[in-house]
C-alpha cells in the first residue's frame, strides 16, 4: 500500500523516527491530536458525501448547459481568428499608405 508515495516500510520508519524526535512524554499528546485531525476529516468527508447524494452543489443542477458548445473555445480557432484579425488589420494600414505613394510616384 502506497499513501503519498511512501510505501509501509517507510512509513513505519517514519513514525518511528517522530516519536523520537518528539519525545515519549508527547507522543500521547501527539497520537491525540493526530485522532481529533482524523475525526475531522472523516465528518467532513461524510458531509461532502451526503451534499453529492442529495444534489446540493451551490445549486449546480439548476444550470442549463445544454446550450454551451464547447467547440467555440477551441484554442486553435481562437489563434486563428486572433492571427487573422491582426494580418486584416495589418493589411489595411500597410495597404492605405502604399497606395498613396504609389499614384504620388506615378504622377511625378
Amino acid at each position: 500500500m502506497e499513501l503519498f508515495g511512501i510505501n509501509t516500510g517507510e512509513f513505519l520508519v517514519l513514525v518511528v523516527v517522530a516519536a523520537l524526535l518528539i519525545g515519549p512524554k508527547s507522543v500521547v499528546q501527539a497520537m491525540s491530536l493526530f485522532k481529533r485531525f482524523i475525526a475531522w476529516l472523516r465528518s467532513l468527508s461524510a458531509k461532502l458525501r451526503e451534499e453529492t447524494a442529495r444534489g446540493e452543489h451551490a445549486g449546480l443542477a439548476e444550470i442549463d448547459l445544454s446550450g454551451l458548445d464547447l467547440r467555440q473555445y477551441d484554442p486553435r480557432a481562437l489563434v486563428r481568428q486572433a492571427v487573422r484579425e491582426e494580418m486584416e488589420a495589418w493589411t489595411k494600414a500597410t495597404a492605405a499608405p502604399g497606395s498613396q505613394a504609389q499614384t504620388q510616384g506615378d504622377s511625378s
